[in-house]
């Protein structure tokens, strides 16, 4: 997936997507709106259902999408219990250790997918969590992660999306594995986390990059994490500066990382901490289910 300019001045860059066993690109003309290409869902249009599809991901490993994603949901399953489910994408994952599932404790995993094919099959591939949230784990063995696939991931969003009213997708950075592209073509929203750090703004205008050939660039925002932290790029800098799209602004707190080794989430534990107050603003511009009057 690349861009292509065409040779007229003054018109847009527009998506190109090569199929396999083609000697050519072919052109995704943006009035078309297609929400397919050779069968692969391109839009999050393509799939029916009213739920709302989440991706949260990093622009460089350890910059917290996993404590995003795992807050946002517990936040979000306060007011919708069972009602949102948590998805690792993220290989072995830190879903299980941040949500005391250990492999030895809980066979239950993405792979579990593979034999569930109907709605009523949905919950032998789920953890009710004593939050509130529904969690598909990572796989048990690190040699399981090239099992999931592409066609894995589309196959579960699309019943996800027909049944529960929030689907949080935690993800690698984009570029690093075929998931994260996946769960961004479908996704309402595509939360990228970044830290305060040189490094972290190298990998996120990369990321940023692959988002837009891939065609999602309208729908993919920036969450600071950590800002304030001692000798990190201040959040003013960033957004004057270089022009980030930022959605949202986490604060550097000494409680993120006591709670994540307690296996305890802030939004539960720590309601009044500054994180906790950043992460509800944030959840209150995320797109919400529609319900039916």
């Amino acid at each position: 997936m690349f861009f292509k300019k065409k040779d007229k001045p003054g018109l847009q860059e527009e998506v190109v997507l090569w199929k396999a066993g083609e000697g050519g690109p072919k052109i995704i003309e943006p009035q078309e709106k297609n929400t397919r290409l050779y069968n692969i869902p391109i839009s999050p249009d393509a799939l029916a259902g009213q739920g709302k599809i989440y991706t949260v991901q990093s622009s460089a490993k350890g910059d917290g999408a996993t404590t995003v994603a795992v807050n946002m949901a517990a936040l979000l399953a306060l007011s919708n219990p069972e009602r949102v489910a948590l998805i690792d994408l993220d290989g072995y994952g830190t879903i299980r250790s941040r949500m005391g599932l250990p492999a030895d404790q809980c066979l239950v995993n993405i792979l579990d997918w593979e034999d569930i094919h109907g709605p009523r099959d949905i919950i032998r591939g789920l953890y009710n969590h004593s939050s509130g949230i529904m969690v598909a784990p990572g796989v048990i063995h690190y040699d399981h992660e090239e099992k999931v696939t592409p066609t894995l991931v589309f196959k579960m969003l699309t019943l996800l999306k027909e049944t529960y009213d929030y689907i949080i997708l935690d993800c690698p950075p984009a570029g690093t594995g075929n998931n994260t592209w996946a769960a961004a073509l479908v996704s309402d929203l595509i939360l990228t986390v970044f830290k305060p750090d040189r490094a972290s703004l190298d990998l996120l205008n990369e990321n940023n990059c692959f988002m837009a050939r891939l065609g999602c660039q309208d729908r993919v925002y920036a969450v600071l994490n950590q800002a304030g932290i001692p000798g990190g790029i201040r959040a003013g800098e960033l957004e004057s500066g270089l022009g980030l799209n930022i959605l949202g602004v986490m604060p550097y707190s000494v409680a993120v990382a006591e709670e994540n080794n307690r296996r305890q989430m802030m939004v539960h534990s720590r309601e009044r901490d500054d994180f906790t107050r950043a992460l509800q603003v944030l959840a209150g511009r995320l797109p919400v289910r529609e319900r039916a009057v």
